[in-house]
């Protein structure tokens, strides 16, 4: 048995849902919380599911054949294990990974610590998201500063490029009880993050993409909104779930920060749920049209983004939400009758980081 975290698509058609997924030699169980809040958990036989790796979202698809509903999972570690369950259910029972029948009692245990398990791979995550809403300001920075510093970004950063981007988001006068520091590195990863407590990293290679004042506005918004609302740090403490949970529950930050400084590489490549991408790019859209920003630079980074990136290897950014006909449609839906007026301080910052 193996345990993997998924997006699952309760219907055909449907926002897909955060998911704990249980994979066994014959079936599949998938734990998920239904709109009205409630739990739901589902069984897939193998016999009746088709798997794929999609190297274009570097993500496991799990459809079931008679149902059309769908799952995802990152990476492809659970295609191959799928597959390697669907096999040895077709070899003779002389030939299986595992031919010793222990009984129907065995089963039935297994099958009631699968739930047990399952349960927990629900629940535990969910609870330590829930508890990272409490977290103050001042601690978050703190975690913040402690994974920044783990990272090992300082060495590589254009400093003078770094002085300017926060000079532009100062101009932008956006109101916070975060202490926003934005970081530019050199690199050729055409990306950027949020890290708790007001860290954003943006990579050199992602800036060269950049073509005017108004993308650079909806980029730095879309991240700020990540810190803001605490997308950051509900997402790390839900990803690291049950690691994290503990020391929140006993108030104990000190093994809070130290699992977060041991995973500091994995948090450079954060994704988010589609839900709070949207909200990402929503209130960064309201920050936009408050400064009479052209709303269009939301959709010109967008495109820039996925020119710049093959479609193997898609900026976290665009990669937890690479329907980008259906992000733009929102933008221009929400932002129709804009008032646009150019900001010369911010051009004029501008043009000094594309020097």
């Amino acid at each position: 048995m193996k345990s993997y975290f998924g997006s699952y698509f309760i219907s055909p058609g449907a926002e897909p849902v955060e998911s704990s997924v249980l994979v066994f030699d014959k079936k599949m169980s998938i734990g998920f919380r239904n709109p009205d809040g409630s739990n739901g958990i589902v069984h897939w036989p193998l016999t009746e599911v088709v798997v794929s790796y999609e190297l274009s979202t570097q993500r496991t698809k799990v459809r079931h054949t008679g149902l059309g509903t769908e799952l995802y999972m990152e990476g492809k570690e659970a295609a191959a294990f799928i597959k390697e369950m669907q096999d040895d259910l077709q070899r003779p029972w002389h030939k299986k990974n595992n031919s010793k029948d222990w009984g129907r009692n065995l089963l039935l245990l297994s099958g009631f610590l699968g739930g047990l398990v399952l349960l927990y791979f629900l629940i535990v995550p969910w609870l330590a998201e829930k508890m990272a809403s409490t977290v103050s300001v001042k601690t978050e920075r703190q975690l913040g500063d402690a994974v920044y510093d783990a990272m090992g970004l300082s060495a590589a950063e254009d400093t003078a490029a770094s002085f300017l981007l926060n000079e532009f988001f100062a101009t932008m006068e956006v109101p916070s009880a975060y202490s926003v520091r934005i970081t530019v590195v050199n690199d050729n990863v055409v990306n950027a993050f949020a890290v708790p407590g007001g860290r954003i990293v943006v990579y050199s290679a992602l800036l060269k993409q950049i073509q005017s004042y108004p993308e650079l506005a909806a980029l730095l918004s879309h991240e700020f909104t990540h810190v803001n609302s605490k997308h950051s740090t509900k997402s790390i403490f839900r990803r690291l779930g049950s690691k994290v949970f503990i020391g929140l529950l006993f108030g104990s930050f000190g093994s809070v920060t130290s699992v977060l400084i041991d995973h500091a590489d994995d948090l450079k490549s954060l994704t988010y749920s589609r839900k709070l991408e949207k909200e990402a790019d929503i209130k960064g859209l309201e920050i936009l049209l408050q400064r009479k920003i052209d709303p269009k630079g939301f959709e010109d980074l967008f495109h820039h983004l996925k020119e710049a990136s093959p479609a193997s290897a898609l900026p976290e950014f665009l990669g937890s939400h690479p329907d980008i006909e259906k992000r733009i449609s929102y933008i221009k839906e929400s932002s129709k009758n804009a008032t646009i007026v150019v900001d010369q301080r911010l051009q004029s910052i501008f043009e000094k980081i594309k020097q």
